[in-house]
């Protein structure tokens, strides 16, 4: 696979600069919309890191290789059928030092982003999705490449279509891959029941293993700790309903699992390092 890069405002092929902002838009005109796409493949050191994010969704589909995705002071290596999608405003850092790594990209914006992902059964980092082994999410990206091409007055609607369909392909095999997924009806449930109280004991029982054996295989199948799986859910559904909603953040606390108010203010800045309030004031 050769690198290439396409843009919106760019119709041709190529690389881009580092210091050029160019495809980077937050745009609510329609419900999808494609900023720019591209592959990349590096056969020695991979780096990539954005400290403030950008101003729209990122997802990489690794076709081959293995990187490591830092969050925070924790990292989470992320292997070949990974989805991992980036959202607004979220830091990024992606390296590899020792093998060749092959992936591709798109940065994408829209009016109905969050439901469409949510739909969709599509996670945001830092929950890593994987994608079942029988899937053309490549060939859909491959469509989507091929849309660039058309650079008529139809093309923002014809890039929309098609970003549709590759995150229903990417759901679709996300959705294929649970149901092989070690430990899937104890993850479903953390998924259902995130906010109320959930005890690992019990989520152990419900595999029929021991509490130290599921801990063990939970983390090497999630890249977290059960309980660091809840809490990125939980932080996860704080910062929409923050972003999405005027309710009161008191409400939002109760509506993520912390009836305990301080303690979910607490939680919410050692995990983002803002306060609730403050982190709706920057949004």
């Amino acid at each position: 696979m050769k690198n290439f890069w396409y843009y919106v405002n760019d119709v041709v092929k190529g690389p881009a600069l580092p210091s050029v902002s160019i495809g980077n838009r937050q745009c609510n005109d329609l419900p999808l919309m494609v900023n720019c796409a591209g592959a990349y493949n590096q056969l020695f050191r991979h780096y990539d890191y954005n400290p403030n994010g950008r101003l729209d969704y990122y997802l990489i589909y690794l076709v081959s290789g293995e990187i490591e995705i830092f969050n925070g002071d924790k990292s989470i290596i992320a292997k070949e059928g990974s989805i991992i999608v980036f959202p607004p405003n979220k830091g990024y850092k992606h390296i590899n030092d020792y093998s060749s790594i092959s992936y591709l990209w798109v940065h994408f914006t829209g009016s109905d982003v969050p439901s469409i992902l949510n739909r969709y059964g599509i996670n945001l980092f830092p929950i890593i999705n994987k994608a079942n082994a029988e899937n053309k999410i490549s060939s859909r990206f491959q469509r989507l490449f091929d849309g660039f091409e058309k650079n008529d007055k139809f093309r923002d609607y014809d890039l929309s279509s098609l970003l549709d369909r590759l995150l229903i392909e990417v759901g679709r095999s996300i959705s294929a891959e649970g149901k092989k997924t070690l430990y899937a009806k104890s993850i479903r449930h953390i998924n259902e029941f995130y906010a109320k109280p959930i005890k690992i004991t019990d989520l152990a029982k419900m595999e029929n293993v021991s509490m130290t054996t599921y801990n063990l295989h939970f983390k090497r199948q999630t890249g977290m700790s059960p309980t660091q799986y809840i809490l990125a859910l939980r932080m996860h559904s704080a910062k929409e309903l923050l972003e999405s909603s005027k309710l009161p953040i008191r409400d939002i606390s109760a509506m993520c699992g912390y009836d305990d108010f301080n303690f979910f203010t607490k939680v919410f800045k050692k995990y983002t390092g803002k306060s609730p309030s403050a982190y709706r004031k920057n949004i």
